[in-house]
């Protein structure tokens, strides 16, 4: 697992440039391929419910800050599970909307000023509104956490601190707890997500821990990219092939790095494949539908 910290101190050494301005600069690129290659093989879905659900009569439903692309939409209205079409372009839209009609099947959706639209309008409140879709990623930026030592039994999720001012910021990084000598104090050196932080001496993982139960051993909390594990050396590879082709310009460098970078891209989308959004799902000009021919209850 590639951390923050690992890939800070890696760029550093293979640059061999220490300076502030370097770190930075680093860190950018680093941090401009893991959006590029979670946004291109879709490690960065995730699902949105609005809240209450559907409001009779309301067409406009706001989205998550965090939206980059939505994949899809589903209502669910009784036992049916509705999923609604992607208009394609605004006038569509618009040219749906000319006579106001409410209806609780949407036949389409169309995404607006970071709101969801629904065509027909609900006709009825609380059918449960489901957004699928792809999330914008914050940069790495938090250094390692190594304060204190950790206790954790065998199978749980829960882990105990000593020494530790964990923060409610550090749910979604990784725990480690180091192989050690000690029988007491050793885990298993895998690395676990942490799903919730209650105060500055426990956490909770998002899975059991599998290694044997730990007292007083040491450990890390690192900020990582949602990239599969044996592909997190990309965006360093991706980094260092732009430093030497600018920075400190040297070709042979800039070539190797290039070739690390493809070749395990390649590897990559063997392993991964790709997804598509289905940004245009209907054609441009798709005819403005017959509302009386909509579905409008379940029997």
């Amino acid at each position: 697992m590639r951390t923050y910290t690992n890939y800070l101190s890696d760029f550093q050494s293979l640059s061999q440039n220490t300076t502030t301005a370097n770190q930075t600069l680093g860190m950018k690129w680093v941090n401009d391929a893991i959006r590029y290659l979670v946004g291109i093989f879709f490690f960065n879905e995730t699902t949105y419910t609005v809240p209450n659900g559907t409001v009779a009569s309301q067409q406009g439903y706001q989205l998550p800050h965090d939206v980059k692309q939505v994949i899809n939409v589903t209502i669910t209205i009784g036992t049916v599970l509705w999923q609604p079409q992607e208009c394609a372009t605004r006038r569509q839209f618009d040219a749906l909307n000319v006579i106001p009609f409410t209806n609780n099947f949407p036949q389409f959706y169309y995404i607006y000023n970071n709101q969801l639209l629904i065509w027909p309008t609900p006709a009825d409140s609380s059918n449960v509104i489901t957004v699928h879709y792809k999330k914008r990623l914050t940069d790495l930026s938090q250094a390692d956490y190594t304060t204190g030592t950790v206790s954790v039994t065998t199978a749980t999720t829960a882990v105990t601190g000593s020494g530790t001012t964990w923060t409610t910021n550090m749910a979604g990084r990784w725990l480690n707890i180091a192989i050690s000598a000690s029988d007491t104090t050793s885990g298993d050196d895998s690395w676990y997500q942490i799903d919730t932080v209650s105060s500055a001496t426990s956490l909770t993982l998002k899975n059991q821990y599998s290694g044997q139960t730990v007292t007083g051993g040491t450990y890390i909390i690192g900020e990582a990219p949602i990239l599969p594990e044996d592909y997190q050396d990309l965006p360093l590879y991706r980094s260092l092939e732009l430093y030497h082709s600018s920075v400190s310009q040297n070709a042979d460098k800039a070539t190797l790095y290039k070739s690390l970078y493809d070749e395990g891209y390649k590897r990559l989308e063997a392993e991964f494949g790709s997804k598509t959004a289905g940004v245009g799902i209907t054609p441009q000009d798709y005819p403005v539908v017959n509302p009386n021919m909509f579905q409008n209850n379940v029997t």
